[in-house]
């Protein structure tokens, strides 16, 4: 059986970023690892300095807290890396989140040593690494201070948005976006709760912005939730 490879990488993705040659050297110098739903591929507190490249599935980062909850941080998705921090920084300690599967994941994995060499070898990587991480601590930053600025309601429509536009699918009843997560992680993520994520999609729906099924939202008119994300 073939590995799994991305046709297409996704635009902003760290495989998006690079050229056709690079991705291609760094892609024939990894290791298929393959993880089914609910598998650990990076464990907090875990002493590895392996690297992932998200080919297949989506991955959840999350961060327990001393009082025993589960934080998420982000969601990674194909064409991501998984745990270049401390690959890069490998003196930096123990792992400091955990990378959970949301769905049957496909990787290319690499020691921490093999990575930093095809770094030193495709400089332009490098750049790519850096652009990819300057994106998701922007991402985090704009979360932080939706959180300290707006209520449940305004940040899930500004979640929603991003995800649209990110990675939303066009149909003909909207832009589908396909969310693996549980309303209660959902809430984590926009630093919620469970019961505010509740009634604000109740309100979204009850202005006809969107519908929802299992693990999916269907935006139905992007440029109205766009206004109504900075209007609520």
């Amino acid at each position: 059986m073939t590995a799994a490879r991305p046709a297409k990488p996704i635009p902003g993705s760290f495989l998006g970023r690079l050229s056709d040659l690079d991705r291609a050297d760094l892609l024939n110098a990894a290791r298929p690892r393959a993880f089914r739903r609910g598998a650990s591929i990076i464990v907090q507190g875990g002493h590895s300095d392996s690297v992932f490249v998200l080919l297949r599935g989506r991955v959840k980062v999350t961060l327990d807290t001393a009082d025993g909850h589960e934080i998420v941080l982000t969601v990674l998705h194909p064409g991501d890396l998984i745990g270049e921090f401390e690959a890069i920084d490998h003196d930096s300690g123990p792992r400091t989140a955990s990378n959970v599967a949301l769905e049957p994941v496909d990787t290319r994995a690499m020691t921490g040593e093999e990575f930093r060499s095809y770094l030193d070898s495709h400089p332009r990587a490098g750049l790519a690494v850096l652009r990819s991480i300057i994106h998701r601590l922007r991402a985090a930053d704009q979360r932080r201070i939706d959180s300290g600025s707006y209520e449940t309601a305004r940040r899930l429509a500004r979640l929603l948005v991003e995800l649209a536009d990110e990675r939303g699918r066009p149909t003909l009843d909207g832009v589908d976006i396909d969310i693996p997560l549980t309303q209660q992680e959902l809430a984590s993520l926009i630093a919620s709760s469970r019961e505010s994520i509740v009634r604000s999609l109740r309100s979204l729906r009850a202005r006809r912005l969107i519908t929802t099924g299992r693990r999916r939202i269907t935006i139905r008119d992007l440029d109205r939730l766009r206004r109504q994300a900075d209007d609520f």
